[in-house]
C-alpha cells in the first residue's frame, strides 16, 4: 500500500486561507457588513448595531492587510528567498525550514485569535444574551 505524499511545504489550511484572503470576497464582506449595520441600526433605532457589524469589517480589513503574507501559502510565504531546497527523507524537495513552518502556524493562529476576539468584542453581548437569556 502506497502512503499518500505530504508536502512539508504545504500547510493543511493553505486552500482555505487562499480562499478567505481573496480581495473580492473581503471587499464584499466589508460592504455587506456595513450595509447590515446601517439596516439594523435604522430598524432597531440603535446605532450600536453599526459598531457591531463594524467588527466584521475590521476582520475583513485585517485579512486583506495580511493577504500578501499568504499569497504563496502559509509556510512558503514565511520562507526566505533565494535559498536552495533540501531533500526530505522521502527524497522530495523541501523549501521551508521547521522554524518557518512554526512561524506560519503562529501567524495562522494569531489571525484566528484576532478574528474571534474582534467578533466577541462586536457581538459578544448579543450572543451571550441569546444563549443564556439574561
Amino acid at each position: 500500500m502506497k502512503i499518500p505524499h505530504h508536502n512539508l511545504d504545504e500547510h493543511h489550511l493553505d486552500h482555505t486561507i487562499k480562499l478567505l484572503f481573496k480581495r473580492s470576497l473581503l471587499l464584499s464582506i466589508s460592504f455587506i457588513a456595513i450595509m447590515m449595520g446601517i439596516y439594523f441600526s435604522l430598524t432597531k433605532n440603535d446605532w450600536s448595531w453599526l459598531n457591531r457589524f463594524g467588527s466584521l469589517t475590521i476582520v475583513s480589513g485585517f485579512f486583506l492587510t495580511m493577504s500578501p503574507i499568504f499569497s504563496n501559502g502559509i509556510y512558503k510565504s514565511q520562507s526566505g528567498a533565494g535559498r536552495f531546497s533540501s531533500l526530505n527523507s522521502d527524497k522530495s524537495l523541501e523549501t521551508t525550514t521547521s522554524q518557518e513552518r512554526k512561524n506560519g502556524d503562529d501567524i495562522a493562529m494569531g489571525i484566528l485569535i484576532t478574528t474571534i476576539g474582534t467578533i466577541i468584542n462586536g457581538f459578544g453581548d448579543v450572543i451571550a444574551k441569546s444563549l443564556f437569556k439574561f
